[in-house]
């Protein structure tokens, strides 16, 4: 969750210390008036139907049903009064949003955390009809005296309503490092059996040499009562903590950790059940100013590993400003993998297959030259676009696509887009992919081995694609997607 101490405010809320959800945030029912057909709302994109959304949370898999959580104000365009909005899909494509699930108690709002579906039956909940989905968050005190600390709620009809685990009361409590600890990750460790909570508590003071920032884990057998096991030290760690492991190059039985926090920093090494163990060497998974406090779904029914962020904008008033129900949005889900690259492993992250769903009309071109390609696009409209172009490279290529008023270059090897870099494997072939919607651009290359995304509003008048260049050259590839709205 990111913290905003200037807008940690609650509007209308009352004190309440029995451990109710307050109704008065239950606001879902004043939504079924609004559409979305508004000019700046994203178009396959998840966005609230109004009001605001930040981090995604609580995502999990159950029944057929792809749960997406969020931070949520269900009382206003502007971040605070936070509380678990809802949505649901059969295909990570196509959202329904439902009532908020998780809101305010006692004196204090609910930040981010993830959920697990409780196969174990190790909380006790489970009925004959359905199994538990259980949700770990931080309750966040109003007072700026109090301390933050984990609590639980679980679910019995699909997640639909949630109870709260022992009246909301900690199941962590604060661990004296920060006031503002927060961001349980839970998730089944099948070699210990147990279950593992990955929580974000410190953070480094980057003007102190020396200063680390600290992840804590912990483990329970029965999601209520939790057993310290190991600290992870690292100067980058910060909030939205999210632990995962993949396959190396589709190798089942050679599988790594990837740890990720918010900024999308990560490492990769092992967990033995207790300590996480790495080469301490991290990375940046995106390239961009929009990517934040990413989490991937537990619970997922295929091998993959879907990953959804916050897209956050850089002008946090431009819906405000121009009249929008709703604030912010999603990115669209990617899969994850660990590959091997020369210079090791390294994660790629790539549009999952579902967005075909969405195609409306295809432009396909193979071995086309660039005035070509220019001459047979050049009457077309475009606005929501699924971009891929490959290319074998070239000494010195430079060249310039021109997407609705947007420029990405390609100069010596390596891509950019408003200055920022996105190199390339050093391959013979090159590939990019753009996800362009009405506020935002996600951008992949070499599949996904770098990706940018960023806050970017087309030109309105500008509905072209354009390749510039000083020498004609040839694509191998060239495909122009047209997408149809995800909303009804």
């Amino acid at each position: 969750m990111r913290y905003l101490f200037v807008l940690a405010f609650v509007i209308g809320q009352a004190q309440h210390s029995n451990g109710v959800m307050i109704d008065s945030f239950q606001t879902f029912d004043s939504y079924s008036d609004v559409k979305y057909n508004q000019s700046l709302r994203p178009q396959f994109h998840f966005s609230s139907i109004k009001n605001w959304n930040n981090d995604p949370n609580g995502m999990v898999y159950y029944k057929g049903e792809y749960h997406l959580f969020f931070q949520h104000n269900p009382k206003a365009t502007h971040w605070g009064n936070m509380t678990w909005g809802h949505a649901v899909s059969k295909d990570m494509v196509h959202w329904e949003q439902l009532p908020h699930a998780i809101m305010p108690y006692d004196n204090g709002t609910i930040f981010s955390g993830t959920a697990a579906v409780d196969y174990p039956n190790s909380l006790g909940k489970n009925t004959e009809d359905n199994k538990a989905i259980v949700a770990y968050f931080t309750h966040a005190q109003n007072d700026n005296k109090d301390l933050f600390y984990q609590a639980g709620a679980f679910s019995v009809d699909r997640g639909r309503t949630f109870k709260l685990i022992d009246g909301g009361r900690p199941k962590i409590p604060n661990q004296g490092f920060s006031r503002g600890e927060r961001d349980p990750k839970i998730f089944w460790h099948v070699p210990s059996q147990k279950w593992i909570l990955v929580l974000w508590i410190k953070k480094a003071d980057r003007k102190k040499k020396n200063d680390l920032g600290k992840v804590r884990f912990f483990s329970s057998t029965n999601l209520n009562n939790w057993e310290k096991l190991s600290d992870f030290d690292r100067k980058w760690v910060y909030e939205c903590m999210d632990m995962v492991e993949l396959a190396v190059d589709g190798d089942l039985n050679n599988k790594k950790w990837l740890i990720y926090d918010a900024s999308f920093d990560y490492e990769i090494g092992s967990f033995d059940g207790n300590t996480l163990t790495t080469d301490k060497k991290n990375f940046l998974g995106d390239l961009g100013n929009a990517y934040y406090a990413a989490q991937t779904f537990n619970n997922s029914p295929d091998e993959r590993t879907v990953i959804i962020g916050w897209l956050r904008t850089t002008d946090n008033n431009i819906y405000i400003d121009n009249k929008m129900p709703f604030n912010q949005q999603m990115s669209f889900p990617a899969s994850l993998k660990l590959k091997t690259t020369a210079e090791g492993v390294r994660l790629f992250r790539w549009p999952i297959k579902e967005i075909e769903n969405l195609y409306e009309r295809s432009f396909v071109f193979e071995k086309i030259k660039s005035k070509a390609l220019n001459e047979d696009l050049k009457s077309e409209q475009f606005e929501e676009i699924d971009l891929y172009a490959k290319f074998v490279r070239k000494q010195n290529l430079t060249f310039q696509i021109k997407i609705r008023g947007l420029n990405i270059n390609f100069e010596k090897g390596k891509f950019y887009f408003n200055e920022k870099e996105l190199p390339t494997l050093n391959k013979k072939e090159v590939n990019i992919r753009v996800l362009l919607d009405r506020t935002t651009i996600e951008v992949f290359v070499d599949d996904g081995f770098s990706v940018l995304s960023s806050y970017a509003v087309p030109a309105s008048d500008e509905k072209s694609i354009f390749i510039k260049s000083d020498k004609t050259f040839l694509f191998d590839k060239f495909v122009v997607n047209k997408l149809q709205s995800i909303w009804p």
